[in-house]
């Protein structure tokens, strides 16, 4: 796995400008980068349109691309699934926007979930719930050329949507082109419903996005910081037709006071676990 397929992501950079975060990984050599879009670097209700094309500059600047774009959906009160209409429309058009704020960013891809799921109410109607929206952000994605890349979250956050088998039958009862599926392996190894095969090939053409994480399991971690066969995922993954990048979305705070060192131990350990990272 080259490095102009790595897309470092600025969530660990959280403690410093994105101006630093876009130089810091220009310097180490990455071509794209996964744009976390949350507060302190990006956060649409504080950006005009005018701020976006300059941050669009910036990154320009850099020579970097934005390969995927990430809102927050997790700290914020966003949720697809919620019982509350409005609460739902507002998490639509939420994602509506930054839809729009990836095509003025040259993106092609925004990651989207479908938030925390109630115990207390049944799982088919939350599911319908979840599918009717994804219905109405798709039709936006297809309309700006976005992929919209759909993740799965761990059994703490909702039972409704876990595993691959989820991501597929979403993806089939939509019914948009636009909407693809998304691993993360720490996410993935958190559930514990599943191996990173199984999952990898029940999405099959669908996987059009890579969180490459570690963690033991959890913590979003630095490849061999943590306890998960990482070098497995990353043979499985380069066995697979999907060529796009592998973001790096790393969590810990461990990383945040010298965010350069994750990216330079990430660098270090796919030279020493992938020759072709070497060419």
């Amino acid at each position: 796995m080259k490095i102009d397929r790595i897309a470092p992501g600025n969530y660990h950079f959280k403690r410093y400008t994105i101006d630093y975060f876009l130089d810091s990984v220009s310097e180490l050599g990455f071509k794209y980068i996964e744009l976390w879009a949350s507060g302190p670097h990006f956060h649409l209700d504080y950006f005009t349109l005018n701020d976006i094309k300059e941050l669009k500059k910036k990154i320009d600047y850099r020579n970097l691309k934005v390969d995927c774009l990430t809102p927050e959906q997790a700290v914020y009160p966003i949720s697809i699934s919620h019982p509350d209409k409005q609460y739902r429309q507002n998490s639509i058009d939420f994602f509506k926007r930054h839809i729009e704020a990836a095509t003025v960013l040259d993106c092609k891809k925004v990651l989207v979930t479908t938030g925390i799921a109630y115990l207390d109410i049944p799982i088919i109607q939350q599911w319908e719930w979840c599918r009717q929206s994804l219905e109405a952000i798709s039709k936006a994605a297809e309309n700006e050329g976005v992929t919209l890349v759909l993740e799965a979250f761990t059994k703490y956050s909702t039972h409704v949507f876990n595993t691959s088998s989820h991501i597929v039958k979403m993806i089939e009862e939509v019914g948009s082109h636009a909407l693809k599926g998304l691993i993360d392996i720490d996410v993935v190894a958190s559930t514990g419903e599943e191996s990173i095969d199984s999952f990898i090939d029940t999405l099959g053409d669908n996987l059009h996005h890579v969180h490459f994480v570690d963690g033991n399991p959890g913590g979003h971690l630095v490849p061999g910081d943590g306890s998960l066969n990482m070098q497995h995922a990353l043979e499985k993954i380069a066995s697979t037709s999907y060529q796009g990048c592998l973001g790096l979305e790393f969590l810990d705070r461990r990383y945040f006071l010298e965010p350069e060192k994750a990216l330079i131990k990430t660098i270090k350990w796919l030279e020493d676990n992938n020759n072709e990272a070497k060419q």
